[in-house]
């Protein structure tokens, strides 16, 4: 029985330990990671208040097949050049077909902001729909900030996993030689 528990603590020891290299390897490609669907993304300006401000942390689901509609609050890749490609979410408030492709796009605008995005959105650029806030958000905001200082995030993420690793590799090396004598 206890090699049955001790397995299973290894395998979700490991478990954990890969999503987190997924994390680390996603957030090194500026990618948000996502688990079954959901993603987690730090707001950066108040362009959304009073539904979200700059340091909340939002959810976001991925729609699939879901057609977005006005007033859903979408993450999207924005076409903006000064943003450089990077998420944006902002409400739709309104809908309407490209004459010349045919496509759909979608009108946004920040709930804060006085004009609209001058550029549309298609659906291919949506990333998700928002669901809610993260409770604490402002914290796990803050520590986010941290963790762009190399030290901080050497002593916080780093640090652990190799401790880790020199753990689960020192057991291991101890049950082989239990295993051949």
């Amino acid at each position: 029985m206890k090699k049955i528990i001790s397995g299973i603590g290894n395998f979700i020891f490991v478990g954990i330990t890969l999503y987190l290299c997924y994390f680390i390897v996603s957030a090194a490609y500026y990618k948000t990671p996502g688990f079954l669907g959901y993603r987690m993304l730090r707001v950066v300006t108040d362009s959304m208040e009073p539904v979200f401000s700059g340091g909340d942390c939002i959810i976001i689901k991925e729609m699939g097949k879901e057609e977005p509609a006005v007033g859903d609050i979408i993450t999207f890749i924005s076409g903006d050049p000064s943003l450089g490609g990077a998420y944006n979410t902002h409400r739709i408030y309104d809908i309407a077909k490209d004459y010349v492709t045919g496509e759909t796009v979608y009108f946004t605008k920040g709930d804060h902001n006085t004009w609209a995005d001058e550029y549309t959105v298609l659906k291919e650029d949506i990333v998700g729909k928002y669901v809610g806030r993260l409770p604490y958000g402002d914290v796990i905001s803050r520590f986010l900030d941290k963790l762009a200082e190399q030290n901080f995030y050497f002593a916080v993420v780093l640090l652990p996993v190799i401790l880790c690793f020199i753990s689960c590799a020192v057991n291991l090396v101890k049950e082989f030689v239990r295993l051949k004598s």
